[in-house]
């Protein structure tokens, strides 16, 4: 597969610090060719700790990239294994690394806030594609979503107390949007002991992009506005891909979006 990708984030027109943080990274393998692997982070916290809660989730995802992910598509490449031995797939390999990675990330961030007597966490949504097939982990309401021939699907789950009303037939997704307990979290890594991620597997098809974005960024773009702008930059440059992204985000300000706002376009060929 080969990628165009571009990343806007920005504070917002209200707070102080952009507490989000994102990372891409991509990788040509001689097993599965080119690999690309988005991480999107929402923290949250008093002063900066919010800050520090999704840089912390990023940097073990930039870690375990580097040192980590060529251990797994060596194991599950690997012809050494004995025939009496299943081999794994590279996604249940990674699934494995990445449950492992969100709990060490997790204890982390706790630790970090009873060293400092302070409470922080961040969402994190993290995608990756080998060979046409894709993972996602999700902690939280940022969100992945996949635009293919002028249809969005949205491919994760929020974990949060409007969308868990919504799934109890409790609330309207209208209601939601106006709800004062629109942004209270089920889920984020760093405020609890335990942490349980959502996991969804896929194909992804060459001509669909992904976009991966904070809850600053879907909240205030209808559906029809985000296939009608990346179904057209798509066929862009990337850097004319980057200032299309970052005028989506200038839009968002304009209709007064108070939280920060991430977004990444990883566009598929």
């Amino acid at each position: 597969m080969n990628y165009k990708i571009c990343i806007s984030t920005d504070k917002g027109i209200v707070k102080q610090v952009n507490q989000d943080a994102t990372m891409v990274k991509v990788a040509s393998t001689s097993a599965y060719g080119r690999i690309v692997m988005g991480v999107l982070c929402d923290g949250m916290g008093g002063l900066s700790h919010g800050e520090v809660a999704s840089a912390t989730a990023i940097e073990g995802f930039a870690h375990w990239f580097v040192t980590d992910l060529p251990r797994a598509l060596t194991r599950e490449n690997s012809t050494e294994r004995l025939d009496t031995v299943e081999k794994p797939d590279i996604m249940t390999e990674v699934e494995r690394h990445w449950m492992s990675l969100v709990r060490d990330i997790n204890m982390n961030i706790l630790r970090y806030g009873d060293e400092n007597r302070c409470r922080l966490g961040t969402t994190i949504v993290a995608f990756i594609e080998v060979a046409g097939d894709y993972l996602i982990m999700n902690v939280g309401d940022s969100r992945v979503y996949s635009v293919e021939k002028n249809k969005m699907t949205l491919l994760t789950h929020d974990q949060s107390v409007v969308q868990d009303m919504i799934d109890k037939g409790l609330m309207t997704e209208e209601e939601a949007e106006k709800s004062p307990q629109k942004s209270i979290l089920l889920q984020c890594v760093g405020a609890s002991d335990i942490v349980v991620p959502q996991f969804v597997r896929g194909r992804v098809n060459p001509g669909t992009s992904i976009l991966m974005c904070s809850d600053g960024f879907w909240r205030k773009l209808s559906e029809g506005e985000i296939i009608s702008k990346f179904t057209k930059s798509r066929a862009l440059s990337e850097e004319e891909m980057k200032k299309e992204l970052d005028n989506m985000v200038d839009l968002l300000k304009e209709r007064g979006e108070t939280d920060n706002i991430s977004a990444i376009h990883i566009a598929i060929d």
